[in-house]
């Protein structure tokens, strides 16, 4: 019977060490799989803007909507904004998005900075799925896979013609939507301000 209790406990120690082992393992891996320094991270931004240039009559647009919340300076590679999550060693990008009006169908920007801590991440119809070790990314978009290199730029520009009839007489403006990505790379953690 001693003999059986120590075996059953033998065998237990053995598959608790082995399992411990593994989970260390995994996370050790998950780590050591991300191949850009802690203190670095890549800044991926995607904006809409949508103007409206008229064509003739009196188009009925005009909303204005906020202002942007971050700023980047492509020379410095300074990130300036208001950030609502933490910039650690675990953050590996900073997501940017946001739409824009100009022209007659208004004004202002709507933008909002993002942490990504881990792979795949997705927002909506946009998902970043792979960060190279130079910082180029593999975005997958709109049923489209889009492989943006550091300081690389995808955009898509669609345009159609609105009528607008309000008993005044028609009015139209040509709708022009410029749907853009950006990938500005690699970024060191010590060139963000928080505003």
């Amino acid at each position: 019977m001693k003999k059986n209790k120590f075996k059953n406990g033998l065998i237990l120690t053995v598959i608790t060490v082995f399992t411990f082992f593994l989970v260390f393992s995994c996370e050790k891996n998950q780590e050591e799989s991300w191949i850009i320094s802690s203190d670095k991270c890549v800044f991926v931004d995607h904006h809409i803007n949508t103007n409206g240039e008229l064509i003739e009559g009196n188009y009925q647009g005009g909303l204005n909507i906020d202002f942007p919340t971050y700023k980047f300076d492509k020379t410095t590679k300074i990130l300036k904004g208001e950030f609502d999550f933490e910039i650690n060693k675990s953050l590996k990008i900073i997501y940017g998005n946001g739409r824009s009006l100009s022209g007659v169908v208004g004004a202002g920007a709507a933008t909002g900075l993002y942490g990504v801590y881990e792979l795949p991440y997705a927002k909506g119809k946009f998902e970043i799925k792979e960060i190279e070790s130079d910082g180029t990314v593999h975005i997958q978009y709109n049923d489209s896979l889009i492989v943006l290199k550091s300081n690389e730029e995808w955009v898509g520009i669609s345009s159609e013609i609105d009528t607008q009839d309000f008993g005044e007489g028609i009015a139209k403006a040509n709708i022009i939507t410029t749907d853009k990505i950006v990938n500005y790379g690699i970024i060191g953690k010590s060139e963000i301000e928080i505003e």
